[in-house]
């Protein structure tokens, strides 16, 4: 074992009995420390949402709703240009947001992006659309909390979109290339698959068409994950090259995704154990001060291994970084309180 690795593990060791709610509170309290129209914020407003409801504690979601408030008076436009399926999908937030505030107006501007998003065109499923995995929880997220309740029925749309997705990106090997144009593993590409299939899973019923052909192509791909699972718990910034280093989104993705599937029966017992080592590692990488650490800069799709290995790291406040973690908290909290 290399020196860095048994630092790790060290560390690991230490946090090995942090607890989820804690560690969802530091994040929920920092996050987003740049309010915005994005995936990002949304990420941690809807965490924050989801942690007073598993709390009772009103102050996360009084600040989550404080947050979205100029969105849902239109002080600030919701829908705004350049039109970016990355910024349209942070109303999935305010979509939560009606839901738990029984608030028309968050409900009707989630409504309102789900229309803008999808595409009449011909041969288009969705616009401003990038073919990179990213669009597969962009376009989930927010269609399937408004096709649920029953504004608008999108499951056409998602699963056209998801199996085509994995039809071009999802190798034999069940780990997902980036793009055409990125034909590599990158881990957070990865992680906002697993994340897309499991959004359209939890908000579309048993009737829904696609969803065995989703299901199988979600526990392909989680079988695959498990099998590239570093010796610290964590996933790589290139999920299947060995001299990667360990990257925090792609961990906290992947464990959350495993265990909502955990929860929700999409996957059997087997995979506890790499939700567990992965949860330690996402602790790992959160500090007291909810900075975090080993997280990917904003990244496009390159056409060589380097681009992705030599993209820049975050280590501190990250907003990004941050919502993810708190994501993995979340999930890992709600599968260990059925245990």
């Amino acid at each position: 074992m290399s020196r860095i690795a048994a630092a790790v593990l060290a560390v690991l060791a230490l946090t090995q009995d942090r607890q989820p709610l804690d560690v969802a509170r530091l994040l929920a309290a920092r996050y987003p420390e740049t309010p915005s129209m994005s995936y990002i914020p949304a990420l941690a407003w809807s965490g924050a949402l989801r942690l007073s409801a598993l709390t009772g504690e009103e102050r996360w979601k009084e600040k989550a709703r404080r947050q979205m408030q100029p969105f849902v008076t239109g002080e600030k436009p919701a829908i705004a240009e350049p039109y970016q399926l990355t910024s349209l999908a942070g109303h999935f937030a305010l979509s939560d947001l009606g839901e738990a505030d029984n608030l028309v107006p968050a409900s009707s501007l989630a409504t309102a992006a789900a229309d803008f998003i999808v595409s009449t065109a011909p041969g288009e499923i969705v616009k401003f659309k990038r073919g990179w995995t990213d669009d597969m929880f962009m376009a989930s997220g927010l269609l399937a909390r408004v096709s649920r309740r029953g504004d608008r029925y999108f499951e056409g749309t998602i699963g056209s979109l998801l199996t085509s997705y994995a039809e071009k990106l999802q190798r034999p090997d069940g780990l997902f290339i980036h793009a055409v144009e990125g034909p590599h593993a990158w881990g957070r590409g990865n992680g906002f698959a697993a994340l897309g299939m499991a959004e359209a899973l939890t908000y579309f019923n048993e009737r829904w068409p696609d969803r065995a052909r989703v299901l199988q192509i979600f526990r392909r791909h989680m079988r695959a994950l498990a099998a590239h699972q570093s010796d610290d718990g964590a996933w790589r910034q290139v999920v299947d090259e060995p001299t990667s280093y360990r990257e925090l989104t792609v961990t906290a993705m992947t464990v959350a995704a495993m265990a909502r599937g955990i929860r929700s029966g999409w996957l059997d017992n087997s995979f506890r154990s790499n939700i567990d080592r992965g949860w330690r590692a996402v602790a790992a990488r959160v500090g007291d001060d909810g900075t975090v650490r080993d997280v990917c800069a904003g990244t496009g799709a390159g056409p060589t291994k380097e681009y992705y290995l030599n993209r820049p790291v975050i280590n501190g406040a990250d907003d990004r970084g941050g919502a993810m973690a708190l994501q993995a908290a979340l999930e890992v909290e709600e599968l260990r309180r059925i245990k």
